[in-house]
């Protein structure tokens, strides 16, 4: 079938784009700016077309000649400053979708909301699609998400379109251009000197796998219907032991109490204010530290969904961190990669170019480029050092 894909540019929309044409589905990748073919990963591209969320008749346009659509594009944040685009675009954006899915006389549609949704809890088990958020710490995003999934099948309803739901837990990976909460998890941790954790944890998933598993929904998924996409339930502690086993880092040390995971927020957002920066990480998503974000995915396990273990999902992240500019030069000098973090990711040969002013490392698609040399046929594109003579070693007297 056809399948147009909203956020096709970002991380689980390019991962879901290649798992759709490996499946043998045609994509169309619908996004709100103009330009070249979308790259997936797998070295593909798919066609673009123009349609911002805010706009019905642009995305029925976009709609026209597909057979479903694939609702991936969101806004992923938190924090008072983005609370009312979060809610808009999550919320107004995926209604506008079902609409004009409708109105295209598409057959299908696939949105992606979150497991928090189905809440969390103070002990360590495993919530189910049975399960709803609850009284307890519930960032402006958590809300948005709810919203969103009562907005989706209320226009399912009224228009008669099939709408399924998808519930990825914290996906980790890449490709991104973007540092999203779920990769600025790993992020922190590389970055704090004193290699702290915290009580609590999550389940972690591959972005390949969510990819993967919108394919399964989008083929088999039914109309009405939640589906939980994790992967393994972690404790904070194993999940940062991880991260310093696969980066070559000592730790994790003290278990911190998870009320100090907002003070250390509250910092972190000052100092952004002062550097005019995005934070890190915010007293909104530091709120829910201490409980589980625990879930099973047993109801996507019995349609053909599955996933890769917590490790290499870690890896994964790494892979993509290591070469991301979100990673200073002083913290990726100080990594000792695992192999499995070096085979998490397939190489891309590019031809080198001048970096730009400043820049510690290549662009996520050419990661490895830099160290492999440039491709096949791109000779006279990068001009070569020249030649050294050996040092003028003073000779040893006979």
């Amino acid at each position: 079938m056809r399948v147009a894909v909203t956020g096709a540019t970002g991380m689980v929309g390019t991962q879901m784009a290649a798992a759709a044409i490996a499946h043998g589905h045609e994509v169309v990748a619908v996004t709100r700016d103009p330009g070249p073919p979308v790259p997936v990963t797998g070295g593909a591209t798919v066609a673009r077309r123009v349609a911002p969320l805010t706009d019905p008749d642009a995305l029925r346009r976009a709609f026209a000649g597909c057979d479903a659509v694939v609702h991936c594009a969101a806004v992923y944040a938190f924090g008072a400053a983005r609370a009312q685009e979060v809610g808009r675009v999550n919320v107004e954006g995926t209604t506008s979708v079902v609409h004009a899915a409708a109105d295209a006389g598409l057959d299908r549609v696939v949105v992606t909301s979150s497991s928090v949704t189905r809440g969390s809890s103070l002990l360590p088990v495993a919530r189910t699609e049975d399960d709803r958020l609850g009284d307890e710490p519930a960032p402006a995003y958590y809300a948005s998400k709810v919203a969103q999934e009562e907005a989706a099948l209320a226009a399912g309803r009224v228009h008669g379109i099939p709408v399924v739901l998808a519930l990825p837990t914290v996906v980790l990976g890449g490709p991104f251009t973007r540092l999203a909460p779920s990769n600025a998890i790993v992020l922190r941790y590389l970055l704090d000197p004193t290699r702290s954790t915290f009580p609590g944890g999550c389940n972690v998933v591959d972005a390949r796998d969510v990819g993967a598993g919108h394919v399964v929904l989008l083929e088999r998924g039914e109309p009405g219907e939640r589906y939980l996409l994790g992967g393994e339930d972690v404790t904070w502690r194993t999940l940062h032991t991880l991260v310093s086993e696969l980066a070559g880092l000592p730790g994790p040390f003290a278990e911190l109490p998870a009320a100090s995971a907002w003070g250390i927020a509250a910092v972190t957002e000052w100092w952004a204010s002062l550097t005019e920066q995005q934070p890190l990480s915010t007293r909104d998503e530091a709120s829910t530290v201490g409980r589980h974000y625990w879930y099973s995915s047993a109801k996507a396990h019995e349609l053909g969904y599955a996933a890769r273990p917590a490790r290499e999902a870690v890896a994964a992240s790494l892979a993509w961190l290591a070469v991301s500019r979100d990673l200073p030069r002083w913290a990726r000098e100080g990594l000792r990669l695992h192999p499995d973090v070096r085979s998490a990711r397939a190489l891309v040969p590019a031809p080198l170019g001048d970096a730009p002013e400043g820049a510690d490392a290549p662009e996520p698609g050419a990661a490895g480029s830099a160290a492999r040399g440039p491709a096949p046929g791109a000779a006279g594109s990068v001009r070569p050092r020249p030649r050294r003579s050996p040092p003028a070693w003073p000779r040893r007297p006979r």
